[in-house]
C-alpha cells in the first residue's frame, strides 16, 4: 500500500508539472480559447483557405503502470490513475500541433481555435470517449452560422485502444504515461541454476531524456498520445477523413540510480516530453491527412537538462 501510495503521489507530481509546462509554452499563434478566435485577414489580400482547430480531448491525462506480481485471477495486470489537468492545458497542447500541422501545410491559411469544455466528458467510459466528444462537437458546430465562412473542420478526440501495442499496456486511451518496470530474469536449468538470461531479451528502443541518445531496455517510462483526428467538410458537416494516431516515447536514462524506473526520471523532465510528444502527434495527424499531404514532422531531439538532478 505504501508502495502504490508513492506511485500516485508521483503521478500527481508529473501532473502538476505537465500543467506549468503547457501552459507556460504559449503557442505560436494566439492563445486558443473556448470560444472561436480567428486571425484578422486583410481586406486587400485574396481568400484564404480558413481551417476550423478543434481539440475535444478532455482534461483526463491517465498513469498506468504495469503491475510488478501478478496472480491467476488477475483482469487488469495494471495500476490506473487517472488525473484531471488543470487550465484547458491538454487542449492547447492539442491545438498547437495541430495548428503546426496545418501551418506547415497550409502557411497562408487562417485558422479559428475550438476546444471542447472537459466538463461535457464528464463520467464517460474511455471505450466511449471519441463517439462522445465527436458527437458534441458535431451538433454544437451545426448551429453555428459562421461555419459557413470556413473550409474545413479538423476535430482531435480520444482513441481508445483495447490491446497491447508494441510493448505499451493494454486499454489505453487519449493521453498520459505508461510505466513497465518489469526487468524479467532468467530461465532455470535441471539443478536450479540459472541456464539461460533473459533480462535484456525483448528490450524495446529506448530514449535518454538528458540528451537524446538511443538506448535498450526493458524497463521506462512512455509517456503515451492515442488520438483520432477528423476531417469535416464546414459547410455540410460531412466526415471526409480520419486519422487515429498511437504514438509514445519509451523514456529510460540509464545513469540513472533509482531503484524504480518510475521515479528515474524528474517530473518537469517527463512533463516537457510528454508536451513534446502531445502536439507532434496531433500535427503527425494533420500530416497524414489529404489536407496535411506530403509533411513530414520531425521528432524534435531532447536537450540535455543539466540542472535536473538525478534521483
Amino acid at each position: 500500500m505504501e508502495n502504490q501510495t508513492k506511485r500516485l503521489l508521483m503521478a500527481s507530481t508529473i501532473a502538476a508539472s505537465l500543467i506549468a509546462t503547457t501552459v507556460s509554452a504559449s503557442p505560436a499563434t494566439p492563445a486558443p480559447a473556448a470560444s472561436a478566435m480567428a486571425k484578422p485577414a486583410s481586406a486587400a489580400a485574396e481568400k484564404k483557405q480558413v481551417f476550423a482547430l478543434v481539440s475535444a480531448v478532455g482534461d483526463q491525462f491517465t498513469y498506468v503502470r504495469q503491475k510488478e506480481s501478478t496472480g491467476s485471477n488477475i483482469i487488469d495486470n495494471n495500476i490506473r490513475k487517472t488525473l484531471k489537468i488543470q487550465n484547458n492545458a491538454l487542449n492547447f497542447a492539442v491545438l498547437r500541433g495541430l495548428d503546426t500541422g496545418i501551418g506547415n501545410a497550409h502557411p497562408d491559411s487562417e485558422r479559428v481555435f475550438i476546444t471542447l469544455n472537459p466538463a461535457e466528458m464528464e463520467g464517460v467510459l474511455a471505450q466511449n470517449r471519441e463517439e462522445v466528444a465527436i458527437g458534441k462537437i458535431v451538433s454544437e458546430l451545426e448551429k453555428r452560422p459562421e461555419r459557413m465562412t470556413w473550409d474545413k473542420i479538423i476535430v482531435a478526440t480520444p482513441k481508445y485502444l483495447q490491446s497491447e501495442r508494441q510493448g505499451m499496456g493494454p486499454k489505453l486511451h487519449g493521453l498520459g504515461v505508461y510505466v513497465q518496470p518489469l526487468t524479467g530474469g532468467s530461465l532455470e536449468g535441471q539443478d536450479g541454476n540459472p541456464e539461460i538470461d533473459v533480462r535484456n531479451q525483448g528490450a524495446s528502443d529506448t530514449t535518454n531524456p538528458e540528451d537524446g541518445q538511443k538506448n535498450k531496455s526493458k524497463v521506462y517510462v512512455a509517456p503515451y498520445s492515442y488520438i483520432q483526428v477528423y476531417v469535416i467538410d464546414a459547410k455540410t458537416m460531412r466526415v471526409l477523413e480520419k486519422n487515429a494516431r498511437h504514438d509514445f516515447t519509451k523514456l529510460n536514462d540509464p545513469t540513472s540510480v533509482a531503484l524504480d524506473v518510475g521515479r528515474s526520471i524528474p517530473p518537469e523532465v517527463l512533463a516537457t516530453s510528454v508536451g513534446s510528444l502531445i502536439e507532434r502527434s496531433a500535427a503527425r495527424a494533420i500530416g497524414e491527412t489529404e489536407i496535411g499531404a506530403n509533411v513530414t514532422i520531425q521528432e524534435v531531439k531532447p536537450v540535455a537538462a543539466s540542472t535536473s538532478a538525478k534521483k
